[in-house]
């Protein structure tokens, strides 16, 4: 709360003269009146108009530092050096999702997102899903290497019952005279889609009003909520009085139902990857229900660029480009990898690369999900390809898993693989050895119409053998069937990552020709 007192010290000893000139000349009694009034025309008078002001500066979303639009580590920086040069507070609020996944996060699971995020001087991080991309471990090291905070106030480690050691369920941020609750919330899907298995997530609305209660108790003067996921039952924290402003940036939303956003003054939402926020918070003394908040939407590309941290910045890429720049082979047909291709239907790269780990671990089958593969790139004939491309289009650090698994196990994970059309999920399955019928129009686990292995009909109660990655063999993505597979040794490297033995492959047969061939068959409806 602000402390705000009557008098300052050199006015109040003002008085003080004037009460003594009083005393002195107490038998004229209009004099003393005199004075006294004149005195009182310098206390200052709380008016129920005083404002305070603060500026937010809030982005996430910068995992790919070496990206035109990913990245703005440099123009980032320059905008926090011009306002944090004038008079009115700012605070810089980070919402996370940039741990993982990139290409440098491959080699060295975020480290330098944390390295680059120390010089910008983060007031706090917020954490989500993506910030999770190399397991609970990781996350709990970067936030050691960390300078600042970093929150989330819906997780619960299942050993320990406290949080994910590391992490905060809320922090208070301050600046200046002003001090700022800071709460954050994550998804139930991170659980299934990364395939945590020690930590719990709490219910939204239960952690964050806990939460909130002991930041006001704390005297804080308001409470902002980072990345909330997008769902219209969250404006009621602000309608009741929870939290004062929600702030959420999610580069995904233009794929889905923007109908579930809030309709609400207090949520600053970003949709580009490219975007940060400029936001100024004013509001009545003592007052935080009165709270206005107004805010401009802009983009890295139109900001300055600062000097050292690009350099900082270019430091890692140039490294990373030493090693990433090798030329691996040729392609000699054309294809994309681009999000709704590897997400909705059969394609040439997923087969490529489930073809790859079938031949590897000589397995009847193997399965690989399309969120695995995160390029977003178009490939030309007679392009040459790199390591850079493969680590690129494959960043998590996902090793090759072989199972022993029945067929009525191989049809669950077909049916959930087709589960996520609607929403493009990356659940949505990529094969080799197998060749699927099936219709998205029919009831979700009822879409399969046929299942063949090398040319012969799946038998529910027969053993196969099934390569896949050890994120998916763990139940990641929701494939929980195969959670409680067999796991079975075979010959080669054991501990090998997919994306290794993929540019292994391309490096030895020099030219690649992936290439779309019916094992997903769609049955179209006229």
């Amino acid at each position: 709360m602000f402390r705000n007192l009557a008098l300052s010290r050199p006015k109040g000893l003002f008085i003080f003269i004037l009460l003594i000139i009083k005393n002195f000349f107490a038998f004229n009694k209009n004099l003393s009146l005199l004075l006294l009034c004149f005195s009182l025309c310098f206390i200052p008078l709380e008016k129920s108009s005083a404002k305070e002001t603060v500026k937010l500066i809030f982005t996430a979303d910068m995992n790919e530092i070496g990206s035109e639009y990913q990245g703005g580590y440099a123009q980032v920086a320059s905008l926090l050096a011009e306002h944090r040069q004038q008079d009115t507070p700012v605070f810089f609020i980070f919402g996370g999702a940039s741990i993982g996944p990139s290409m440098l996060s491959n080699l060295d699971r975020g480290s330098h997102i944390i390295d680059l995020l120390n010089s910008l001087e983060p007031d706090v991080m917020a954490v989500t899903k993506r910030d999770f991309s190399f397991l609970e471990d990781e996350l709990s090291l970067r936030a050691v290497e960390a300078a600042f905070p970093l929150v989330a106030s819906n997780i619960l480690e299942i050993g320990s019952k406290e949080n994910l050691s590391g992490l905060l369920k809320s922090t208070i941020i301050e600046q200046g005279k002003y001090s700022i609750g800071i709460l954050s919330t994550m998804s139930t899907a991170a659980i299934n889609e990364y395939g945590l298995k020690r930590i719990s997530i709490l219910d939204k609305h239960f952690a964050v009003k806990s939460q909130a209660q002991i930041l006001k108790e704390r005297g804080v003067d308001l409470v902002l909520l980072v990345n909330t996921g997008i769902k219209n039952d969250v404006s009621t924290l602000l309608d009741d009085g929870t939290v004062d402003l929600i702030l959420q940036k999610d580069s995904n939303a233009s794929i889905r139902d923007k109908k579930n956003l809030p309709n609400n003054a207090h949520y600053v939402f970003l949709s580009n990857s490219n975007d940060i926020a400029l936001i100024q918070l004013q509001w009545q003394i003592n007052q935080p229900n009165t709270l206005k908040a107004t805010w401009q939407v802009l983009q890295y590309k139109d900001l300055n660029t600062q000097p050292k941290m690009k350099a900082q910045v270019e430091g890692y890429v140039d490294r990373l480009s030493l090693l990433l720049d090798e030329v691996i082979g040729i392609n000699l047909t054309s294809y994309n990898t681009k999000r709704a291709n590897v997400r909705l239907q059969e394609n040439a790269f997923g087969n490529m690369l489930a073809d790859t780990l079938k031949n590897f671990t000589k397995a009847d089958v193997a399965l690989i999900n399309g969120g695995t593969i995160r390029g977003e790139r178009n490939y030309l004939i007679k392009s040459a390809i790199t390591r850079r491309d493969i680590t690129k289009e494959l960043p998590y650090r996902n090793k090759v898993i072989l199972l022993k698994v029945t067929g009525s196990q191989i049809l669950q994970a077909l049916e959930h693989g087709l589960s996520g059309l609607k929403d493009v999920l990356g659940r949505f399955p990529h094969l080799s050895g197998l060749q699927v019928t099936y219709d998205r129009n029919q009831a979700i686990g009822k879409r399969i119409i046929s299942v063949q292995i090398n040319k012969k009909e799946l038998k529910l109660d027969t053993l196969y053998t099934l390569a896949t990655s050890d994120y998916l063999a763990g139940g990641g993505d929701g494939y929980a069937m195969f959670s409680q597979a067999e796991k079975l040794n075979y010959k080669g490297q054991m501990n090998a990552l997919i994306s290794s033995l993929l540019v292994d492959e391309i490096r030895n047969s020099g030219t690649i020709s992936p290439h779309v061939e019916g094992r997903m068959l769609e049955v179209k409806v006229d």
